[in-house]
């Protein structure tokens, strides 16, 4: 499922630091001129590509999602090409050198066939020695950290609600309810996520013919006791 109405309110459930971390990391670890972003969500990720003068293509399956990051590249007076994307059914006119799908948006691909289309669509996109960046939600995370999880808040503005339900293993129902009270809109939406193993990844990424696979936990060394996991693959010749 694609985000709706909560697109507008993303940004304020996130940590700006998060985004930093990550830029650090993707330049750390690849060379790159031309990028594709798969989920790019609000763009802030693209904007920052953008602002390094990096040619960024940002794609997003939530047309909510791609009008959040229009107007944040606008006011940013940056550049951006936004198309709305479906990482498991696309292909690109050229390749490209860097391919990202970040923020845990392969977990919202519920059918393995999709996620291996997915993996397909990067790896025919990539230029040969190019790179493919994505992280996943991890099962410890799934399974342990947010099992029965239940957050509320509320004040004279805002009210929030998160409640996730452990549905199997790896899999999740996220349920999300906002209220805005000084612009009197309410987002209520449901969200499904479902996460694999390391080894079921590092096996998908090989089939479809990734070999240079390293893979990390929240930007250091892995850990399976890691919420987050980022691969970083390179196309070989």
């Amino acid at each position: 499922m694609s985000y709706e109405n909560f697109a507008y309110y993303y940004d304020s459930l996130m940590d700006p630091l998060f985004y930093e971390d990550y830029y650090q990391f993707i330049i750390k670890n690849c060379q790159f001129d031309e990028v594709l972003e798969l989920g790019c969500g609000t763009g802030e990720m693209a904007i920052r590509f953008a602002k390094d003068q990096k040619n960024i293509f940002a794609t997003d399956l939530s047309i909510d999602m791609l009008e959040v990051t229009k107007q944040k590249a606008m006011s940013e007076n940056v550049n951006l090409m936004l198309q709305r994307v479906d990482m498991s059914d696309f292909s690109t006119s050229h390749q490209v050198d860097l391919i990202l799908c970040l923020c845990d948006s392969l977990n919202y691909l519920l059918d393995v066939e999709d996620v291996l289309k997915t993996f397909i669509n990067v790896y025919q996109s990539l230029k040969e020695q190019g790179t493919f960046i994505f992280d996943i939600d991890s099962l410890y995370k799934m399974n342990v950290i947010l099992k029965d999880y239940h957050e509320k808040e509320e004040d004279n503005e805002f009210a929030f609600e998160w409640q996730v339900e452990n549905l199997d293993d790896g899999y999740i129902h996220h349920h999300i309810y906002i209220e805005d009270k000084i612009e009197n809109e309410i987002v209520n939406e449901d969200h499904y996520q479902k996460t694999y193993s390391v080894s079921q990844y590092l096996y998908w990424l090989n089939e479809v013919g990734f070999s240079d696979i390293k893979y990390y936990s929240d930007f250091g060394d892995y850990h399976e006791d890691c919420e987050r996991v980022i691969f970083v693959c390179q196309k070989g010749e």
